[in-house]
This record gives C-alpha cells, structure tokens and sequence, in this order.
C-alpha cells in the first residue's frame, strides 16, 4: 500500500495548492525521490499553504490589491551645501 496520497494531502486546500502538490509530485517522482521524501516535501507545502490561507488577509480574486497613494516630488532642485 503506498504511503503517499496526494488526495489526503491536499482535502480543504485551493484548487490551485492542489495542483502545484499534483505537479511537483510528479517532478519528485521524475528525480526518483523515494517515497517518503517526497511525502515530507508535499506535508509540508500543504502545512504552508494551510498556514497561509488562515493566516493571511482575506481578499477576493477580482480585487486588486490596496496601493500606497504616490507622494509628489518636488520640481524644485534640491539645495547644495558647500
């Protein structure tokens, strides 16, 4: 029985955390990284994930992210001491 189910790894994460877990998988597995390397590195990607969707500011997909307003330079030129 294999010891890696990226399914159980990746229950109650983004669809697009899902995929990335699906897609390195598949590279480690290319390199031949045994079997519980590759379980340690995709546990902890999806602990990452987990940690920063509870952990980082809710936003919508359609809104942009909040900018600093730009502060206006001054034409004048600046003065030389001498």
């Amino acid at each position: 029985m294999p010891l890696l189910k990226i399914d159980n790894l990746a229950e109650g994460l983004a669809r697009d955390w899902s995929g990335f877990l699906r897609d390195w998988d598949r590279t480690l597995r290319a390199g031949n990284y045994p079997e519980t390397t590759r379980y340690n590195y995709l546990l902890a990607a999806a602990q990452l994930a987990r940690y920063l969707a509870e952990h980082s500011p809710t936003r919508t997909p359609t809104t942009p992210p909040k900018t600093q307003p730009r502060s206006r330079r001054s034409t004048s030129s600046p003065s030389r001491r001498g």
